[in-house]
């Protein structure tokens, strides 16, 4: 369905579009509320969407637009639970919450939480707004101008921001590399 009947069918109150706008969009927005930390990402992610929704009678512009919307909103929810997490009390969760998710084998589990720790590593390497930027542009697939528009910044901000990210992060991955020892290394070692 065209993005523009679509939000004519929302304004209208239909809840087919927005079930597809919903659909459409919500994985782009929970991963973003991830990847900048949200501990609550499904009531972050659905928190957006209400915002957005309640909004759409002075929404203008093309799905484009509507997804830098949608992200811009997210940013503002992220800063505002990390702050109400600022001010609480930690809690240790409860363990029958382990059971409860899809069983992986233990070799898939210490896989993934490596390679999401290794990854968390380098990304805390980079300045804030670096961060951001490499999270907007790559796990969002952002456009320039759509990165632009959430952070607030220019478009040649972003450009520099994201080309100084890579670089970091490139640098980041090469040390990481350079410590690791090679099979000779390892051979030639009494």
């Amino acid at each position: 369905m065209d993005f523009q009947d679509l939000l004519h069918d929302a304004r209208l109150g239909e809840g087919a579009a927005f079930a597809e706008l919903w659909s459409r969009h919500a994985g782009r927005v929970a991963a973003f509320v991830r990847a900048r930390g949200a501990i609550e990402v499904e009531e972050v992610t659905s928190d957006v969407f209400v915002a957005a929704f309640g909004g759409l009678a002075r929404f203008e512009g093309d799905e484009a637009g509507f997804a830098a919307l949608l992200l811009t909103i997210a940013r503002r929810r992220v800063v505002d639970e990390q702050r109400r997490q600022a001010r609480r009390v930690p809690v240790a969760p409860w363990a029958a919450e382990e059971d409860a998710r899809t069983v992986r084998s233990v070799e898939e589990d210490v896989l993934a939480r490596a390679a999401a720790d290794d990854l968390a590593g380098h990304l805390d390497r980079l300045t804030p707004d670096q961060r951001e930027v490499v999270t907007l542009r790559l796990l969002t697939d952002l456009s320039l101008e759509q990165t632009a528009q959430v952070m607030g910044k220019r478009v040649g901000t972003v450009k520099s921001l994201q080309r100084r990210a890579l670089d970091a992060l490139r640098r980041s991955l090469a040390d990481e590399t350079d410590d690791r020892p090679t099979p000779l290394d390892s051979k030639a070692t009494p």
